[in-house]
């Protein structure tokens, strides 16, 4: 499993979490805003770095 916490400003949150089912974004609150049945992290991740979000935590 892989998790990457990104922050763009004081309070807003995105969460990319990958296991071996997928990968899944999700707000600041826990809630499901995109699932891929595949491995997209880097892809995902390029993309919200692109739109101004920082990387906050990243690990396995």
């Amino acid at each position: 499993m892989r998790e990457t916490v990104l922050m763009k400003g004081p309070v807003e949150t995105r969460v990319i979490v990958t296991t071996a089912t997928g990968t899944e974004v999700r707000d600041g609150e826990d809630e499901i805003l995109e699932t891929y049945p595949d491995d997209r992290h880097e892809t995902v991740l390029a993309r919200l770095l692109a739109q101004g979000w920082e990387v906050e935590e990243d690990g396995p």
